[in-house]
């Protein structure tokens, strides 16, 4: 009769843990439909851009390049995210374990005198007792609230390591912007020291005509002026290239310092960049696909919420030994065997489960509207930065047609000068000039390497 009882509750688990599959209970993951019929404004070809990854690669700039590993390797906040990856999934694997039995242990061992007025009221021992068990403790989740949770764990774990992935773009693209600016600012710094000594040889000249008396002192003060506001913006330069250099050292988690140059801003060429399909900014960007990810973890709340108006059923076993002296503790009269099958759920909570089940529904729902906005805001991302790659590589030929004829016409204002055909005031009028339109184009050039890392950035 034993046998047979234990024969039945052995096929009456099976028949349970099979039935788990099919009780499952919550809604299923669909993507969010208001997504799926946008485009690029200014994207007039169909390519494929898996190829950006490795953008920087392009520019053959070993500085560069190196720069961008160290910081991928020492960036404090990419180990924060790492870390955050880890325990992500320590948590997952913490609530998958609910799946299974919990095998455990319990072990006592005491004991006492008591009257017998307080044995009848179990008020204590009147003897010792030895207690040594195993105990089995099962939660059978037939309605997959356990396997909701997983699922929640998995989702949670996945859109932290996108949001690493994230991180990582944001962190090549910021180190390359701050070095593209670096060049930048040598480069105006190096226009600014070259100016500074064409000025110089300028007053020395003046300086000399107006002690000989064939200049007035206006012309030899206008010098002077011209010098020294080209002179100023060295200091300014140098301060800039500083501040630069830390917050490049600082990515790399460095301590302030130096940073090591390779080309310069003028040397390198600037690609063509393919856009893509929209679609495949949805899968590429993982920012996105983090968000998702936890569009998805909320979905699986709701299957949570929903599986807690629902029984639970749970099984618990004890084997062991138990008595009260130590000889006769592992004989057959102290073995103890337990079993014990329980259910409990709810019968009326004043709408408590219900309402769990809406503000997990009203969660999803602003999730849903956040992921949403997000891809609204990366295609936004990528029309603007494809509309400030193409106006900034245009507005960059127009600024070096500028500089060619504003040295052209320094020259001849300068040799019109020279032989008492204008004023030296069209003189100082045209070196600012010059000297404008030189850091314009210099600008403008980091400017549009900086929109080419903007667009790496929002595709």
């Amino acid at each position: 009769m034993r046998n047979e009882t234990r024969y039945v509750l052995t096929l009456g688990l099976l028949l349970l843990s099979t039935a788990m599959v099919g009780c499952l209970v919550g809604p299923k993951y669909t993507e969010p439909a208001a997504v799926r019929q946008l485009s690029f404004r200014d994207s007039t070809t169909k390519m494929d851009t898996s190829a950006l990854v490795a953008w920087f690669d392009q520019y053959k700039d070993p500085a560069l390049q190196k720069l961008i590993r160290r910081a991928l390797d020492s960036n404090r906040n990419i180990m924060l995210a790492a870390s955050r990856i880890e325990e992500a999934q320590a948590q997952s694997a913490a609530i998958k374990a609910n799946l299974w039995p919990r095998l455990g242990y319990e072990v006592t061992a005491g004991g006492g005198r008591a009257g017998t007025d307080a044995l009848k009221v179990a008020g204590g021992l009147n003897s010792g007792a030895i207690k040594a068990y195993g105990v089995l403790d099962w939660e059978l989740d037939l309605w997959g609230r356990v396997r909701h949770s997983n699922s929640a764990a998995i989702a949670q774990l996945l859109s932290v390591t996108e949001n690493r992935s994230a991180l990582q773009v944001s962190l090549v693209a910021e180190v390359a912007s701050l070095y593209f600016l670096l060049r930048d600012l040598d480069n105006r710094l190096e226009l600014a020291r070259s100016t500074v000594l064409a000025r110089k040889e300028s007053t020395r000249i003046l300086s000399a005509r107006f002690d000989t008396g064939y200049i007035s002192e206006v012309d030899k003060l206008q010098a002077i002026q011209q010098e020294a506001l080209a002179a100023a913006s060295i200091p300014a330069f140098e301060r800039q290239i500083r501040q630069t250099e830390n917050a490049l050292r600082n990515l790399m988690g460095m301590a302030p310092g130096t940073v090591e140059r390779g080309l310069t801003n003028d040397q390198q060429d600037i690609p063509d960049v393919p856009v893509g399909l929209p679609s495949q900014l949805l899968r590429r960007r993982p920012d996105l696909r983090s968000s998702e990810y936890l569009l998805r973890s909320q979905l699986e709340q709701i299957g949570v919420a929903q599986a807690n108006m629902y029984p639970r059923i749970s099984l618990t076993g004890i084997l062991g030994f138990a008595s009260p002296q130590l000889s006769s503790l592992l004989g057959s009269k102290g073995f103890v065997a337990n079993g014990f099958g329980g259910i409990s759920g709810p019968i009326f909570a004043f709408n408590q489960n219900r309402n769990a089940v809406a503000v997990q529904q009203k969660r999803y729902d602003q999730a849903v509207y956040g992921y949403e906005q997000k891809v609204l805001d990366a295609f936004t991302d990528v029309d603007n930065a494809l509309n400030n790659y193409r106006t900034f590589r245009e507005e960059h030929t127009q600024r070096n047609i500028q500089v060619m004829a504003a040295k052209k016409a320094y020259q001849l204002t300068r040799a019109r000068y020279d032989f008492g055909y204008t004023s030296y005031l069209e003189v100082v009028v045209q070196e600012n000039n010059l000297f404008d339109a030189q850091l314009q184009e210099s600008f403008t050039r980091q400017q549009t390497l900086n929109s080419l890392v903007q667009l790496y950035r929002a595709l």
